[in-house]
């Protein structure tokens, strides 16, 4: 499934891949009337940018330089020189019109191709299985919906651009530059191998560092999520000071990547300037010999005036700059493809839990359930529950007990089609779950979990999660069986009233009664509820039993059971030892045959009996 360099960070140094390119264009291709417009404005504005040196030289070359122009009438060589201005003013128009349109049009295209990327990836990670997740820290998972988009994002919307202008403008400056004066083309041109050169050298060792920079403020984040995510944990033990060292460690891995790759940066930059700079002495001598020769000569006209060098030195400062921006795209071009690679991995893993594709839609459910000689194992381990055969008749309550490990909640796990096992079958009402849609199975089913997730928001909208389209009316009346309606009348805004992150600001009974009302609402046929462990005051706990039966009323249940009365009101107790069923039968059966069940009785649930 590509776990290996999910977790690789991005320290390796990903060649160009057309396919991944090719794959990543496909985004922006739907808006190719935009990325036309943009290229037309750019090849406009590479042009027009350039017209002005060459304009100065003609302007200084035939009416400025007293040499040449001396016979020129003067009234002629001041309408010139007007001339060669306003076709500069106008070029210069020209081209920031295009700038604008290009830098827009780009942009558009490159920000809506970057919005059906994520709305894409989005959808997928709906869709892919628990068993995905649990492999993979949220922070990673984070990091692929915003850094690595984010990386992208630079490229469509500025770097494909900056790279075909390079290229143009490049192209146009040689041209001119040729015409103008080959001699002097040739000589500039000298630079180019001594930048070449630095460009091989320097570029992988600066583009390793920046990535060297990259996964250490990855991990940096990972850790910071870890560490907010479990401050709880974090303070309970006692454990502030190990955990800053921890991050400690982390952040001075992080600056002294960062300072290597600034020291590279800070080399390689002025040794770019300096072979520039050689370039421009290079024109600037050899251009002013040649003229000094031509004019001891005696040649009247010179092809090289003053004028044709001051325009060339424009251009050689010119020259340079695509040529370095050029190599920054390769190492652009390159951190985007590595995070094309970690996009695409992601897109392209197939959810393990999938419709088959003729899957039909489940019936509304009796609530009949059958695991039949089931077993199942989490990441080819040795089985976590082994031939389980259960079967529940429509309206049946049925309370799971056992140690932790047991197995209890891989049971739920399996009937909720989180998992598939791998041998056996589990049938509802008579259809074996991996026929019908999850949809189908799954909005029949109820559940409630020992820790309640709350999402922000309201306590109205977190109860009418079950339903969506429920009303007002009908989060009320969900909420009043299960008592939940009167503390919520009692809180600040009653139901509009903002449940913090994770209903932080909500006591665990009250999050209880929520996730009952929400379930409730949501009306299923069968009913998981894996029971809180965590005690709560007499009166909540009154209250809290009521709700539950309001709740099991007619329905088929599973418990994970911890609480007495729930297990001593179930139809049948199903009792789990190291995944298998060791016995089953009601309360009173089960005490009788004074086994397991009795002996986990008396050590677990006495207890809480008195």
């Amino acid at each position: 499934m590509g776990h290996m360099h999910m977790h690789g960070g991005s320290d390796e140094v990903k060649p160009f891949d057309p396919r991944t390119f090719r794959r990543l264009v496909s985004y922006i291709l739907p808006y190719k009337g935009f990325v036309i417009m943009a290229l037309a404005a750019l090849v406009i504005s590479s042009v027009g940018a350039q017209v002005g040196p060459f304009v100065m030289a003609r302007a200084i070359d035939e009416f400025i330089n007293p040499q040449t122009a001396a016979d020129l009438p003067t009234a002629e060589r001041f309408r010139g020189v007007t001339i060669y201005a306003l076709i500069f003013l106008g070029s210069l128009l020209v081209t920031w019109l295009a700038d604008f349109g290009q830098t827009y049009a780009m942009s558009w295209a490159g920000q809506r191709g970057i919005y059906d990327l994520r709305k894409q990836l989005f959808a997928h990670l709906q869709r892919l299985g628990l068993r995905w997740y649990d492999a993979r820290p949220a922070g990673r998972i984070m990091s692929r919906v915003t850094n690595d988009v984010q990386t992208l994002n630079e490229l469509l919307s500025a770097g494909l651009v900056v790279v075909v202008g390079d290229v143009v403008r490049i192209a146009v400056i040689v041209t001119i530059m040729i015409s103008m004066n080959w001699r002097l083309a040739l000589a500039t041109f000298t630079i180019i191998p001594p930048l070449a050169v630095m460009m091989f050298v320097f570029r992988p060792k600066i583009l390793l560092a920046h990535r060297r920079v990259r996964s250490r403020v990855a991990a940096i984040n990972a850790n910071l999520q870890e560490s907010i995510s479990g401050v709880r944990v974090t303070k309970s033990f006692a454990r502030e000071e190990e955990n800053f060292e921890e991050f400690d460690e982390r952040n001075y891995s992080n600056f002294e990547a960062t300072i290597n790759a600034e020291f590279l940066m800070s080399v390689f930059q002025p040794i770019v300037m300096v072979i520039g700079a050689v370039a421009t002495a290079i024109v600037l001598w050899y251009g002013g010999t040649l003229i000094m020769r031509e004019a001891q000569v005696g040649l009247q006209n010179g092809t090289l005036g003053p004028g044709v060098l001051a325009g060339f030195l424009v251009y050689v400062e010119r020259f340079n700059q695509p040529l370095v921006e050029l190599s920054n795209f390769y190492t652009q071009m390159q951190s985007a493809m590595a995070a094309c690679e970690k996009i695409f991995t992601v897109m392209d893993t197939e959810p393990e839990i999938q419709d088959s594709p003729d899957a039909i839609a489940l019936p509304e459910m009796q609530g009949h359930v059958h695991f039949q000689d089931v077993s199942f194992a989490y990441e080819g381990e040795e089985y976590v529950i082994e031939d389980i055969d259960l079967e529940v008749k429509p309206g049946q309550r049925v309370a799971f007990v056992g140690h932790t490990g047991a197995g209890k909640t891989t049971m739920i796990n399996l009937l909720c089609r989180f998992y598939d096992p791998q041998k056996g079958r589990v049938l509802v009402d008579g259809h074996d779950i991996r026929d019908v849609t999850t949809r189908s199975l799954r909005s029949q089913i109820g559940m409630v979990l020992q820790d309640t997730f709350l999402f922000s928001g309201t306590i109205r909208d977190n109860i009418r999660y079950g339903r969506l389209d429920a009303t007002d009316e009908e989060v009320v009346a969900a909420a009043e069986p299960v008592n939940a309606h009167r503390f919520i009348m009692e809180s600040e805004h009653a139901y509009d009233t903002v449940v913090g992150e994770r209903g932080g600001n909500l006591s665990v009974g009250q999050r209880q009664l929520i996730s009952f009302a929400r379930a409730l609402l949501r009306d299923p046929r069968i009913l998981i509820l894996d029971e809180a462990t965590s005690s709560v005051d007499a009166y909540t706990e009154l209250l809290i039993q009521d709700a539950l039966e309001t709740l099991l009323k007619g329905r088929t249940s599973f418990i994970i059971a911890h609480r007495l009365s729930t297990i001593r009101n179930s139809d049948l107790i199903v009792a789990l030892r190291d995944g298998e069923i060791v016995e089953r039968g009601t309360h009173d059966d089960l005490i009788g045959r004074d086994g397991y069940y009795s002996s986990l009785y008396r050590t677990q649930f006495a207890e809480s009996a008195d």
